[in-house]
């Protein structure tokens, strides 16, 4: 065994003479070697035998110098973290940094995971010459839409808690108090965040005492403050600057990840817009029945379910053989595999040309109902027919009794949930045979409310025939974004407006005697924040009035979801 070298705390200096720190992984007497990069603001030095996948160790002795970084103001690193802004020039830095070391051959990857995804995708638009492919596993793309907010509802759940315990917890041991008091204080913050996730009671959400000691994480109170996508978030949107992007890249995700659009809009908008066709056709796409931090182990089961040995994939051995072809010239499965490989539910591993997949037949089903769609035990129908003559449904949302979210990260029962009078819930008679949805889902819901803003939620569930309702997908739409994220628009109550909700997407097979169920209400708490209903930005909000909210169905009016249904010679 090759004797591996590794050197601690590597001063990397910024254009802007900020130093940051790296851990270096190499072997003694190796010569120059491609590198492998991570950069993460969750410290260098964390025990672990695998990181991110990539077991560090093996890397080097495959032949790669390893390099591990403290972001910009984390741990180790000077400087003031900035959370996904310092990250583009940062990130173009250190890579060009790698790239003039001794025992680099200027060929240089990145990997990690979540944010450390993140912060891959951002050095890729800043286009460092030297970097040659990107690996970012269930990361984001739009980090107004998809990580902080979705559909203009702020992501209340994990973004109060990722601050609180990975960014602001850690800047504890930064402030010049004693042990036992920054002892005290993590573990109030960190007993704040159970709190708010069990109460109501607390408004409004941009005074939160979460963060009340200086320097632990001025930036939440920033999100709170830019709801509208402006240029706050335009310049760190990867979808915004796909175009460029000059390197190939694997995006992985999963359909229980906190960041399910990430890896998909990735995927889709580097293939398309890329800088190069080196790097339009360099893109690869892997998405599994995988929630957030699951990849490592692969082997815990996805909320109440398990689908077994046969999702798996060799992760580690993947990564390295991705860097493998584009950093040593290897010809392995890169060349050989299709470019899209993605689990169904269900059923089992695709290997496809594109996504959305070739051949899928968009499919409406059509909202129906009596008037009397409320809860499990309503008269609310799912059909491919559209209706004609109908009465409307009505519910009330209240903010201080929210809809709660049943189940994070998996499959659970919906059925609790269901049960709720504000929970409209439609469903198809029992399917006589199998039918697959593969692909994004959206809902086009016309609707009126007595509120000048409130929120309408929706989600797909796949019902068994014991009854059990399985959560495949959700999303949400707020109001006064029902056109456009970055102008928002009041409503005038009771007027009638079409609002599409984005559903992300879900790759499922229904079985013959399942049910296609659609929910529709006006929350989803706590991952996502309540609307007052009272017009005002929700965090600022300091009162909260209860919306009658109507959903139309009808001829002129007809609400859907649009499905993306494989043709059974496809299946």
């Amino acid at each position: 065994m090759a004797e591996i070298i590794i050197e601690r705390n590597v001063p990397v200096p910024m254009r802007d003479g900020v130093v940051l720190r790296a851990d270096v992984y190499r072997q003694n007497g190796a010569g120059r070697r491609p590198v492998l990069l991570e950069r993460t603001p969750y410290s260098k030095t964390l025990p672990r035998m695998v990181l991110d996948t990539i077991h560090v160790l093996k890397a080097s002795e495959a032949g790669y110098a390893v390099v591990i970084q403290d972001c910009r103001g984390r741990f180790d690193s000077d400087g003031e973290f900035v959370p996904f802004l310092c990250d583009i020039n940062d990130g173009y830095d250190t890579v060009e940094w790698c790239a003039n070391q001794s025992w680099s051959n200027g060929r240089i990857g990145m990997f990690g995971t979540s944010y450390v995804g993140a912060t891959q995708l951002l050095a890729a638009i800043a286009a460092p010459p030297h970097l040659a492919a990107i690996c970012p596993v269930v990361s984001g793309a739009d980090f107004h839409n998809g990580w902080i907010y979705e559909g203009g509802a702020f992501r209340l759940a994990f973004v109060t808690a990722w601050a609180a315990q990975f960014l602001a917890a850690p800047n504890i041991d930064r402030l010049p108090l004693p042990p036992a008091r920054r002892e005290s204080e993590r573990q109030n913050l960190l007993d704040s965040i159970e709190r708010l996730r069990r109460t109501v009671s607390h408004w409004p959400l941009s005074e939160l005492p979460l963060f009340k000691l200086e320097g632990l994480a001025p930036y939440f109170y920033e999100w709170l403050a830019h709801p509208d996508y402006d240029d706050y978030w335009r310049r760190v949107d990867i979808t915004a600057h796909h175009d460029r992007v000059t390197v190939p890249g694997l995006h992985m995700g999963g359909w229980y990840d906190l960041f399910v659009a990430g890896a998909l809009h990735n995927f889709t908008g580097m293939r398309r817009r890329a800088a190069t066709p080196h790097a339009r056709d360099g893109q690869r796409l892997l998405f599994g029945p995988w929630v957030h931090g699951s990849l490592q182990s692969q082997l815990s089961p996805i909320g109440e379910r398990d689908y077994g040995w046969r999702s798996l994939v060799p992760l580690s051995e993947t990564k390295i053989g991705w860097f493998d072809h584009w950093l040593r010239d290897a010809d392995n499965w890169v060349v050989s595999e299709a470019p899209v490989r993605v689990y169904v539910l269900n059923r089992g591993w695709r290997h496809e040309q594109q996504w959305p997949l070739e051949g899928t037949q968009w499919t409406r089903y059509y909202l129906h109902s009596g008037g009397r769609a409320n809860s499990l035990n309503g008269d609310g129908r799912l059909s491919r027919d559209t209706p004609g003559s109908q009465p409307p449904d009505i519910m009330l949302y209240n903010p201080l009794n929210p809809t709660p979210t049943v189940g994070v990260g998996g499959i659970y029962d919906q059925r609790p949930v269901e049960a709720r009078s504000e929970v409209l819930v439609y469903s198809t008679p029992p399917l006589s045979e199998a039918i697959e949805v593969t692909g994004p889902v959206k809902v086009v819901l016309y609707a009126s409310s007595s509120a000048p803003d409130t929120d309408f939620t929706a989600k797909l569930v796949d019902v068994a025939p014991n009854g059990y309702a399985a959560n495949l997908c959700d999303g949400l739409i707020r109001a006064r974004y029902r056109n456009s994220p970055a102008r928002p628009e009041l409503m005038q109550p009771g007027e009638v407006y079409e609002f599409t909700i984005d559903l992300n997407g879900t790759g499922n097979v229904f079985m013959a005697g399942h049910q296609i169920r659609l929910e529709i209400s006006s929350s989803n708490f706590p991952k996502f924040d309540r609307n007052p209903n009272t017009g005002e930005p929700a965090a600022m909000a300091r009162h909260t009035k209860p919306a009658v909210q109507t959903i139309f169905h009808d001829s002129q009016h007809a609400s859907h979801v649009v499905l993306p249904v494989i043709p059974a010679k496809g299946r």
